[in-house]
């Protein structure tokens, strides 16, 4: 949204600097998860110790923001799982084609996105195998998805 978003530790980046973002993406996707979960506004910035008291309040249990963020990122990983058994591979990330063309002008003027180091990043970031993009036997055992 083109802010840092502090109570979450998400600093803004250096927009055409590939290395060093997967985390920060991983953990807003998670961030996100929660709030599609709870069916509010993606453009409200609300802070999450909103959310999170708004959600002790509602449920009587006593949440803390990591905890509401590892529930979003078990969905987020459950929806990947889903994925990967329709047959989404690691060649299936890709962005859109103009994204991945160097533009002659402007803020993106000649930057194309190093796509091996962001998928590498991001996969490192999320526990995901390499390999096959998915959740690491680890990372699933982490999470209460294992055999999934």
């Amino acid at each position: 949204m083109g802010n840092s978003i502090g109570e979450l530790d998400l600093p803004m980046t250096e927009r055409l600097k590939d290395e060093g973002k997967a985390a920060y993406v991983a953990r807003h996707q998670d961030w996100r998860t929660v709030c599609n979960s709870l069916v509010t506004c993606f453009f409200a910035a609300t802070p999450p110790s909103t959310y999170v008291s708004l959600l002790r309040a509602a449920t009587g249990d006593d949440w803390t923001l990591e905890e509401v963020l590892r529930v979003g990122e078990r969905a987020w990983n459950l929806k990947r799982l889903f994925n990967l058994r329709l047959g989404w591979t690691r060649a299936d990330e890709k962005l859109s084609k103009l994204l991945l063309e160097p533009l002659p002008e402007g803020g993106q003027e000649g930057h194309v996105p190093d796509m091996n180091v962001l998928l590498g990043e991001y996969y490192a970031a999320r526990g995901w195998d390499p390999a096959t993009g998915g959740p690491t036997s680890e990372k699933a055992k982490a999470l209460a998805l294992e055999g999934l």
